[in-house]
């Protein structure tokens, strides 16, 4: 018997049992679907982000110092670090938010070397909204599964 609702990943895989029986596809049908979920959800959040003209790597950033709780402070090599950037490549997104008014940068009374990157009170309305849409967009997306599956 053929399952009810076929889509394009079960004739994929329905082709490889005809032309290589001897390979197993299941574990491709589970992997296709993830990436296909993941580029939906991926798509639906960048909708959302796009009402408040945020790029992804923005959201990381602002994100990733709004988690940090009350000051919205991490050193600009922890950020690299979260993002697996290169400090070079972190520090032109600190300037590029700094310009936008998002960050700022301070200097660590501790450490003279270190920088310290703190969101501003634009950033972080601005991620708090984002941070809420981004949310709903998931939440809508899940909306269409099974309760049992969530």
């Amino acid at each position: 018997y053929a399952p009810m609702n076929q889509d394009a990943i079960d004739e994929l895989q329905a082709d490889w049992v005809a032309q290589r029986p001897d390979l197993d596809p299941d574990p491709m049908g589970v992997v296709f679907r993830v990436q296909v979920l993941a580029k939906l959800f991926g798509d639906q959040a960048e909708k959302r982000q796009d009402q408040y003209d945020l790029q992804w790597w923005q959201y990381d950033v602002l994100s990733a110092l709004r988690r940090q709780g009350a000051h919205y402070t991490m050193s600009a090599s922890e950020l690299a670090q979260a993002a697996m950037l290169t400090s070079g490549a972190m520090t032109n997104r600190i300037d590029r938010l700094e310009y936008l008014n998002l960050v700022v940068r301070l200097k660590d009374d501790s450490d003279r070397r270190k920088v310290l990157v703190r969101l501003t009170s634009k950033g972080l309305d601005l991620v708090e909204s984002a941070t809420e849409a981004r949310l709903k967009a998931g939440l809508n997306a899940l909306l269409g599964l099974d309760k049992e599956l969530h």
